[in-house]
């Protein structure tokens, strides 16, 4: 894809984030499109800014390559895109939060504290120190499990 592409992360996030449409016929039997689509695209806008931190590790030999990659595509001041998304991404899970009927306070603050996390990894990138991008990435568990206990609290708490 990289090859061809110029976007080879949304291509990951489309593909990477299947599984939500997956996971949900599989667990309700049916498809709700109000929560659904807007999981699925929080997923992909999520994927969009981890691995776009992640290929700028990569920057220099996908150019000597002739290789695509949104580390690239973005061009020299690729924050403000990525925050956009980051944003994108909060807006999303805090409107699934909603429509899914969870507890919107306990979900709220998960949510928010997810992207709140994602929004620093992006402010704090450093685009030519590959251990601070690395670290970024990696830190994507932590973003993961403050929405995963978000979702818990507002279930747990739904209708308190």
């Amino acid at each position: 894809m990289k090859r061809f592409f110029p976007y080879p992360q949304l291509f990951l996030g489309l593909t990477f984030n299947w599984g939500a449409w997956v996971g949900w016929a599989a667990t309700h039997g049916s498809m709700d499109y109000s929560i659904i689509a807007p999981l699925y695209t929080s997923g992909v806008t999520w994927t969009l800014v981890y691995d776009t931190l992640y290929a700028h590790q990569d920057k220099d030999d996908d150019r000597a390559l002739g290789l695509y990659s949104t580390a690239l595509t973005f061009g020299a001041n690729p924050r403000p895109l990525l925050h956009a998304l980051a944003a994108a991404t909060g807006l999303q899970w805090l409107y699934v939060g909603h429509v899914a009927g969870l507890n919107e306070w306990m979900y709220g603050l998960g949510a928010t504290a997810a992207y709140t996390h994602l929004a620093w990894q992006v402010q704090t990138a450093e685009f030519d120190n590959p251990h601070n991008l690395m670290e970024r990435f990696r830190s994507n568990h932590t973003t993961g499990a403050l929405l995963f206990g978000g979702i818990v609290a507002g279930k747990y708490f739904t209708g308190v």
